[in-house]
């Protein structure tokens, strides 16, 4: 299995900081736990083309001269990958790495800590024994975009109408998310009753169900929530070609991808599973993690989760992704969907397996209990992944 370390930092370890209680949580609260001792630390990119710019004009080059844009080459649709390889790895050379892919218009950065200082996600499967690679997709953070639509625009050289769309999510996210309602930030009434479906079911009366475990309610922590809402640019093969292009570079993956990385994890799964050993949806957009209009192939030999907080399981397209969820298993396959809150016993619900832990909205990595979280998806997988 190709980690693709690059280079290997011997015996490198990362020291957590320790620090005195404070009203702020940063820099990041003492956890109580031993440094994080890695074999390697590193990043690389994965997939995207070479292509010339398409800006008109010039830019300088060196001291002297002014070179025309068009000429020059710019690399698009690569993703953005961190990798940490621990000193011991759980199940020495067989160890299967943990790719940790972010949600729409969202970065790696949700899997490298919490509003409130924790270590994330990242650090827990190092702290298992796992290696750890955490994606930025193409047009995000470290991924980037082509500026040159824009740039065209702003020399006049192209019509406003030509420009694409750049997305950033800002504070409503506080209520899409289920954090809470609005003006954020303040959390919602704990009703371990409420189940909602987030506006998405036409038929039904809106209902929203506000978690209170998302620990960014003072000015630090809403900051954090909020300074990892990055612009989100154009990318012509989307953001699904440069996980792939990561997946091949790593080797066959535990895949855990959040929101739109669940949707379209599922389906890269179907199409490549050879490049999965394990497919984890958090939240998937669309609830299932591979599409009614997508026909059963190759997922049937990768086992599937989708894990599900307090909004999901009341939105119309609920039944149907239990009913594809079957279907994958008469043909051989393991899909499992999952309901964090308990659930009030009729004909549909007693169909889903359910943990019983209320509270949880979308940005289920940065809240209170994510490592609880992490402890379910490391017990899945543990018993559904071959050693």
């Amino acid at each position: 299995m190709n980690h693709l370390i690059g280079r290997t930092i011997a015996a490198a370890t990362f020291v957590s900081t320790t620090l005195a209680c404070s009203a702020s949580p940063y820099p990041p609260a003492d956890q109580g736990r031993p440094p994080l001792s890695l074999k390697a630390h590193g990043i690389f990119w994965a997939g995207g083309a070479v292509v010339k710019r398409q800006q008109v004009g010039t830019a300088p080059a060196g001291d002297e001269r002014a070179l025309p844009v068009r000429d020059q080459d710019l690399l698009v649709g690569q993703a953005y990958v961190e990798y940490f390889i621990p000193s011991e790895l759980r199940m020495g050379a067989q160890t299967p790495p943990v790719v940790l892919v972010p949600g729409g218009a969202l970065v790696g950065v949700h899997f490298l800590t919490t509003p409130d200082g924790r270590e994330g996600w990242a650090h827990y499967f190092v702290r298992k024994g796992f290696p750890v690679y955490v994606v930025d997709v193409p047009g995000r953070g470290r991924a980037g975009f082509n500026p040159d639509v824009f740039n065209n625009v702003r020399n006049g050289s192209a019509e406003p109408k030509s420009q694409p769309e750049i997305r950033i999510w800002d504070s409503s996210a506080w209520l899409e998310w289920n954090q809470g309602p609005l003006p954020a930030p303040s959390h919602g009434p704990h009703d371990s009753t409420c189940i909602g479906n987030d506006a998405r079911d036409p038929k039904a009366k809106s209902v929203y169900c506000n978690g209170d475990l998302m620990p960014a309610l003072d000015p630090d922590g809403y900051a954090h929530w909020l300074a990892a809402h990055v612009p989100e640019g154009p990318v012509a093969a989307g953001p699904a070609a440069g996980v792939l292009a990561a997946l091949k570079k790593i080797g066959p993956a535990i895949y855990i991808g959040h929101s739109q990385a669940g949707a379209y994890g599922g389906q890269l799964a179907n199409e490549n599973p050879g490049a999965f050993l394990a497919m984890i949806g958090i939240e998937p957009a669309g609830v299932c993690a591979i599409s009614a209009q997508s026909p059963i192939k190759g997922i049937v030999s990768v086992p599937v989760l989708t894990i599900h907080g307090i909004n999901q399981v009341g939105r119309a397209d609920t039944e149907p992704c239990l009913d594809r969820y079957e279907r994958i298993k008469e043909a051989g396959g393991n899909a499992t969907y999952l309901s964090l809150p308990k659930l009030p016993s009729s004909l549909l619900f007693n169909r889903i397996k359910q943990a019983g832990v209320w509270g949880n909205g979308h940005i289920m990595m940065w809240e209170k209990n994510s490592d609880d979280i992490a402890d379910i998806m490391l017990d899945w997988i543990l018993k559904n992944i071959s050693k």
